[in-house]
């Protein structure tokens, strides 16, 4: 477990990356003033991250490791009820992703989105591969449609289209 200060250290950062992306470019954002704006320096934040996209990316991966440990006794019990979830987490990250989405940086939120399918999978196995690579594919284009479109409609609604996604096979 991190310690209490590094924790704090991580949201500083992530608080100040994303608050300087709601001002100005994502470009125009310096690692001096990203560290300035979060009140770290710059060995603090290179012991952190590698650079400001890992800072995003590694903000995502931690919710998402959250939400999937806060939620997976409720998905043992009805697979059906993942769809929704996840489409209720995301509602739940509307500013921060609309504002990723914004800036140019939706990139960085679709690798996690791949990287979370695959975590702790066996990557060898070709049909779980796939498998990962089809949902992650679907989850990746229903969002960037639904961000397109202000993510307005109701997570409900787009796990019906992921589940018909999920549920439709060509073997």
């Amino acid at each position: 477990m991190p310690r209490r200060k590094d924790v704090d250290i991580v949201i500083q950062l992530e608080n100040a990356i994303f608050n300087l992306l709601k001002e100005k470019e994502y470009k125009d954002i310096s690692i001096s003033e990203l560290c300035n704006k979060a009140w770290v320096s710059r060995c603090t934040f290179y012991r952190n991250y590698k650079d400001m996209d890992d800072i995003i990316y590694q903000f995502f991966m931690r919710k998402s490791k959250n939400w999937w440990e806060t939620n997976y006794a409720k998905f043992l019990k009805e697979e059906k009820y993942v769809s929704v979830s996840l489409f209720e987490y995301l509602l739940s990250l509307k500013d921060k992703i609309l504002t990723i989405y914004q800036r140019g940086l939706s990139h960085i939120f679709e690798k996690h989105i791949f990287d979370s399918a695959i975590n702790g999978r066996n990557i060898f196995d070709k049909e779980q591969s796939y498998s990962s690579a089809r949902v992650s594919g679907s989850i990746v284009g229903l969002t960037n449609e639904w961000v397109r479109r202000g993510m307005k409609d109701s997570p409900e609604y787009l796990a019906k289209y992921l589940n018909k996604e999920i549920e439709y096979k060509t073997f």
